[in-house]
C-alpha cells in the first residue's frame, strides 16, 4: 500500500499562467509531481492547478461548490502524479473507490460518467494520459468504516446491531443510520469544522483561514492565552496592544468552540434515534471535539477506528510523509478512506 496525500484546493488558470510560473521558476526546485500538479481537459480545453501548486496561486478551498465538482480535478490530479511517480505508461487502466458526502451522494452517477470522460484523454505536468476506468465504486461518508466493522465482526454480527456513523468533516458533517444491516437513514448538516473557524476570523483581527485552521486543531481545548500557539497568532507589531490582542484570541476561540459544539450538540439530539447499540466517530473535527463526544455518548459503545488508524499511521512512517505532531490528526483523518480502500481492493483482487 502507498498513500498519497494532496491539499484540498483546485484553482482554474489560463494555461499561461502555468508557463509563467514554469519560466519565473527556470532550473531551481525539484518538486514532487503531486506537489507540483497541473491538468489539462482536452475536450474542454480547460486548465486547473490542483493541491499545493493551486494553493501557490492563493486559491481557497470552495467550500460553496458541490463536492464532486472539484473532485474531478483531484481525481485526475491524483492519477496523473501517481502515473508519473510509479513510473506507468501512457495508457493505463485503474480502478477507484470514492466517498461523497451523503448530501451529495446523489451526484455519483454524474460524478462518474465525467471521470470516465475526462480520464480517456487528459494531459498532466504536459504529458498525455489516456486512462481506462475499468471500476468505479462510490460510497457515502462513513461507508468505509461501516463496512470495516462488518468485515471485523462478521455480517451476522451487522444484521443485529442499529448502527450511527458519524463523520465530522471541515465542510459538513453526516449521518448514516444502519439498522438491521440495511441502510435506513442519512443526514448532511452545514455544521462543519470551517465554522468555527469562520467565527474566530470575525471576532478577530488579521487572521488567515489556512493558518488559524492548523492553530485552532493544535490548541485543542486547551485556550489558555499564556498557550504559545495563541501567542504566534498575535499580528500586533506594538507591545502596548500585544496583551489585548492576546486575550482577544483566547476569548474569540474559546467562546466559538462552545458555540460550535452547541449546535453540534442540538443536530445530534434532533437526529440520532434511540437504542443505538454503537455509534462510530470519525473526521478530522471528531477528534478536536473528543472530550465533548465522549461526554456525549457516556452510555453508548463508541468505536474510533483506532485499529485502522494504526494501520494507516504505519504507512505515514514508513513513507516519512508526516511529522510526529501532525501523524495523529493526518491518519484519523483517513481512516474512512482505508476502510473504504480496504474492502475495495479485497473485491478486486476476488475478481482479478
Amino acid at each position: 500500500m502507498r498513500l498519497l496525500v494532496m491539499e484540498p484546493e483546485v484553482i482554474k488558470l489560463p494555461r499561461e499562467s502555468i508557463d509563467a510560473y514554469l519560466a519565473g521558476k527556470g532550473e531551481m526546485g525539484v518538486a514532487k509531481s503531486s506537489d507540483e500538479a497541473w491538468v489539462e481537459c482536452t475536450n474542454t480545453d480547460e486548465c486547473y492547478a490542483v493541491g499545493f501548486l493551486a494553493r501557490y496561486f492563493s486559491s481557497l478551498p470552495r467550500l460553496d461548490r458541490l463536492k464532486y465538482e472539484t473532485a474531478l480535478y483531484k481525481v485526475l490530479g491524483a492519477v496523473g502524479a501517481i502515473a508519473e511517480q510509479a513510473h506507468l505508461p501512457s495508457k493505463l487502466s485503474i480502478a477507484i473507490a470514492c466517498l461523497l458526502p451523503y448530501g451529495e451522494y446523489q451526484d455519483r452517477e454524474r460524478f462518474e460518467k465525467q471521470l470516465r470522460q475526462h480520464l480517456r484523454n487528459f494531459v498532466f505536468r504536459g504529458k498525455r494520459l489516456r486512462v481506462k476506468l475499468e471500476k468505479f465504486e462510490c460510497r457515502p461518508e462513513g461507508g468505509g468504516l461501516a463496512m470495516s466493522r462488518l468485515q471485523q465482526n462478521g455480517l451476522e454480527w451487522f444484521q443485529r446491531q442499529k448502527l450511527a456513523v458519524l463523520m465530522f468533516g471541515h465542510r459538513n458533517t453526516s449521518l448514516l443510520l444502519f439498522e438491521r444491516g440495511k441502510l435506513t437513514k442519512g443526514d448532511t448538516s452545514n455544521l462543519g469544522f470551517h465554522q468555527l473557524v469562520d467565527k474566530i476570523i470575525g471576532r478577530t483581527s488579521g487572521q488567515a483561514t489556512l493558518s488559524l485552521t492548523s492553530a485552532i486543531y493544535e490548541l485543542g481545548s486547551d485556550i489558555r492565552p499564556e498557550n504559545r500557539v495563541v501567542r504566534s497568532l498575535v499580528k500586533s507589531r506594538e507591545a502596548r496592544h500585544v496583551d489585548a490582542e492576546i486575550k482577544q484570541i483566547a476569548k474569540a476561540i474559546a467562546t466559538a468552540r462552545v458555540e460550535y459544539w452547541l449546535g453540534l450538540e442540538n443536530w445530534l439530539d434532533s437526529i440520532l434515534p434511540t437504542g443505538l447499540n454503537e455509534v462510530i466517530l470519525s473526521g478530522g473535527a471528531a477528534l478536536y471535539l473528543q472530550p465533548e463526544l465522549t461526554n456525549y455518548f457516556n452510555r453508548t459503545s463508541v468505536y474510533w477506528g483506532m485499529d485502522l488508524q494504526e494501520q494507516v499511521k504505519e504507512a505515514l512512517r514508513e513513507q516519512r510523509r508526516s511529522r510526529q505532531s501532525g501523524r495523529e490528526a493526518l491518519s484519523f483523518r483517513l481512516v474512512d478512506v482505508y476502510g473504504m480502500f480496504a474492502d475495495f481492493r479485497e473485491r478486486v483482487e476476488a475478481v482479478t
